[in-house]
């Protein structure tokens, strides 16, 4: 069903609308919780590079997609070495963005202490 929803959105909607945007996060999410997790970061990765694109780098919708990709590389694929490059790289985002003392911003750090 998220698949064929996709789908449709891109080509009715074009590549880059939001709502293909949030498809492709919420396919992320979906592989993830079914343990695929190379699917899970392909449509991650996929997401984000769109968002880098569309709302930047240090949005927080952008960051929460690189924090989701560090827990897919952590948890799921034992990958420590890139999900410790995703958690730097949302962190310094969330600084930049947000303050140190933002909630995500700890959530972040406390996440990159692993």
């Amino acid at each position: 069903f998220y698949l064929a929803a996709l789908e449709g959105r891109r080509r009715v909607l074009g590549e880059e609308h939001t709502k293909c945007i949030m498809s492709m996060n919420n396919l992320g999410a979906v592989f993830y919780h079914l343990k695929d997790y190379e699917n899970s970061l392909d449509y991650y990765s996929q997401a984000l590079r769109m968002k880098e694109n569309n709302l930047g780098k240090t949005h927080p919708s952008t960051l929460m997609t690189m924090m989701n990709m560090a827990i897919a590389y952590q948890q799921g694929l034992g990958d420590n070495l890139k999900a410790i490059e995703m958690y730097r790289r949302a962190l310094d985002g969330y600084e930049r963005s947000l303050g140190k003392d933002h909630e995500d911003t700890i959530k972040c750090a406390r996440n990159l202490q692993f």
